[in-house]
């Protein structure tokens, strides 16, 4: 069986793409692959609480759950995208092509849901 760290580790080899991790919604480190760049419990605690304030925004406008949500700065991205009972976090610089790497996040996110059975 593949393993999280695997998944995440080949996705950080993709140009653009400056680290990654799962998080659990309440904000608990499942799996990192940040390296010495980013700490991995504040991110967790950042994906956690935008993962509540979206939630809650989506129930007031009477959407369904959100499945993925980007923030854009001009030094890169933030993709986030629920799992099911873990969050998936990918931080991006200014230079990924997006609608590749969207695909890649994807596809990442359904290997972690079948492979490692946490979503």
């Amino acid at each position: 069986m593949i393993s999280i760290k695997v998944i995440l580790e080949k996705l950080n080899r993709r140009a653009g793409v400056v680290g990654s991790l799962v998080c659990s919604h309440d904000g608990m480190v499942v799996e990192s692959a940040l390296g010495d760049r980013f700490d991995g419990e504040a991110l967790a605690a950042l994906a956690s609480s935008v993962d509540m304030a979206i939630g809650n925004g989506c129930k007031a406008i009477e959407f369904h759950r959100y499945t993925r949500y980007q923030i854009t700065s001009s030094s890169g991205n933030l993709i986030l995208t629920d799992l099911g009972k873990s969050l998936f976090v990918v931080i991006l610089d200014a230079s990924a092509d997006l609608p590749q790497i969207n695909v890649e996040i994807f596809q990442a996110s359904n290997e972690i849901k079948k492979h490692v059975n946490i979503g």
